[in-house]
């Protein structure tokens, strides 16, 4: 059996893929074509994504985008770069800065980043080695630098806040898609779900944990369910946990604050 071919593009992202220079001259330049790819995938998704839309959407032939990327995934993967490029300028920790501020501000601008361009969620963990991704996650590490951590524990805390941040943007975008489709949002579904299955099928024995905080009050507000905020409210649990490991000298054992 053949081997299956993998594509990183890795030339045409770094700027080493250069144009054919055979037929005519292109009527487009490379960051027109990534910005027309853009806008329709903002629009209507990856899915609705193709290099006749984009052509068209350009008023040029199709086979014209050709001098510019070899394929559509490789148009993709320019696209999702350029797209980390709005973030990345101001990313890195300010002088001074304390690091919790630092990773709390670098998380609002990844949710940010995944509101505008929620395409960028249908890459799952293989984003393209771009400049700019590679730039997105330069800073986090440097986040979480000379705060007292060993060398793994930072490369680890900087990457499961990304993930953290990008499972909670995969969920709300996710979470819009089911309500542009069934027209009922989020609290109005767990209202008609709660009106039935509390007294009718819930069994305190069953279920212990649950049954312990309501009884304790754990689900008294509504910001426990509610999306807004729930950025926040994650980022500050997990930086909490990661404030301990810092104040512990590592161990995880201490406790204190940022």
């Amino acid at each position: 059996m053949e081997e299956p071919r993998l594509e990183h593009h890795l030339d045409l992202l770094w700027g080493h893929g250069t144009d054919s220079g055979r037929g005519r001259p292109a009527r487009t330049t490379r960051e027109q074509v990534v910005a027309a790819g853009i806008a329709r995938a903002d629009a209507e998704g990856l899915a609705e994504l193709s290099m006749r839309a984009i052509a068209a959407d350009l008023g040029v032939g199709v086979m014209s985008l050709y001098t510019h990327v070899e394929s559509r995934d490789g148009l993709v993967a320019l696209m999702t770069d350029h797209a980390f490029a709005e973030i990345t300028g101001d990313l890195y920790p300010h002088d001074g800065e304390p690091w919790r501020d630092a990773a709390a501000r670098q998380a609002r601008a990844l949710w940010d980043l995944y509101s505008r361009h929620p395409w960028i969620l249908d890459h799952g963990s293989r984003l393209p080695m771009g400049p700019h991704v590679l730039a997105l996650e330069d800073a986090f590490y440097a986040a979480f630098l000379d705060i007292g951590l060993t060398a793994v524990d930072s490369a680890n805390a900087a990457i499961a806040l990304r993930s953290l941040v990008t499972g909670l943007a995969r969920d709300s975008s996710s979470e819009q898609d089911q309500v542009r489709r069934t027209g009922v949002g989020l609290m109005e579904h767990w209202a008609s779900v709660n009106a039935i299955f509390w007294d009718r099928y819930f069994e305190q024995e069953r279920y212990p944990a649950m049954t312990k905080l309501w009884l304790a009050g754990g689900f008294e507000t509504d910001d426990v369910l509610a999306e807004e905020g729930i950025l926040e409210r994650a980022v500050a649990a997990y930086l909490d946990g990661i404030a301990v490991r810092v104040h512990s000298g590592g161990t995880g054992r201490g406790t204190g604050g940022a």
